[in-house]
Order: structure tokens, then sequence, then C-alpha cells
């Protein structure tokens, strides 16, 4: 289906088209409420250089599925393109699209001069088809991620 889909960057002021993918991922997150709250993160979050790119089908509108990702230095791996957000609408998912978002992304770093590409996952029983696709992808899983809860702040 690669033919059938076109992959570009979302800027901030076109932010609905990325919402439904998202909030398909992110469904409790504050910045998922509404098209004004994702503009308002967009906003928040485009000096640390985070950045939308999607993937879109013919004759629909929002994309199909989105991934967000911001260059970072990592002592350990240097110039790094971190995905933050990679996600498909559900009745889209199966036809491609987050591996076609991947290849963009490698393609990306690449061009950004980045040594790696890095993206946390979740587990449990719904993550075993996004695992397959990033071991089919060629990521291995490096690290265990920890977290400790502070409470929400206001952005």
């Amino acid at each position: 289906m690669s033919e059938l889909r076109d992959l570009r960057p979302i800027p901030p002021a076109q932010a609905e088209l990325a919402l439904p993918a998202l909030r398909a991922l992110r469904p409790d997150s504050p910045h998922t409420v509404t098209p004004d709250a994702l503009r308002a993160f967009l906003s928040t979050t485009a000096p640390e250089g985070y950045a939308l790119v999607g993937a879109f089908e013919p004759g629909r509108e929002e994309a199909a599925a989105v991934a967000g990702y911001r260059v970072m230095h990592l002592l350990y791996a240097g110039r790094t393109l971190y995905v933050d957000d990679l996600s498909t609408l559900p009745d889209a998912r199966g036809r491609g699209h987050a591996r076609a978002l991947l290849h963009w992304l490698e393609a990306r770093a690449r061009e950004l001069a980045c040594a790696e590409l890095h993206l946390d996952s979740g587990v449990g029983e719904t993550r075993h088809a996004a695992h397959r696709l990033y071991h089919r992808a060629g990521m291995n899983v490096t690290a265990h991620h920890f977290s400790l809860p502070l409470g929400r702040g206001t952005t």
C-alpha cells in the first residue's frame, strides 16, 4: 500500500490532522483532548524540537498514523532521534503505515546526522504487534525504562 500513502510533516496549525491517531495512543493525555490542547503542547515542545509526521491515505483527511519525534543528545549514544509517539488509528492498522513512518524516521535521523534512533514502547498484551514491528525494523531492546510519577505538571 506504500504507493497509496503520503508521508508528510504535520505543522502545529494542522494539529487536528494528527489528533485522532495520537488520541488512540494517549487517550488520557490532557494534550489530546482538543486540537487547541494539542496545539498548545506543540507550542510548548517546539523549542525542544518536537515535530509530527503523518501517514495519509487517499480520501482521509486526518492522518492514518502519526509519529512525534525530536533530536536529543545522549552521553552514551550521541546525537539521537527519539520517537516520543508512534500510533496508527485502529481501523488503519495492518496496512504498513507505522513501518513506513519508521523508515521515514530512520531517513530523517540520517539526514540530521544522528548516531542512533530510539523509541520507548509500553509493555503488556496489547503491545506485542508493535514490538514485532520494531524488531522487524532492526531495532533491539537495549534497556529497561524506569519512571517515577511526580504528579501532573501544568504543561
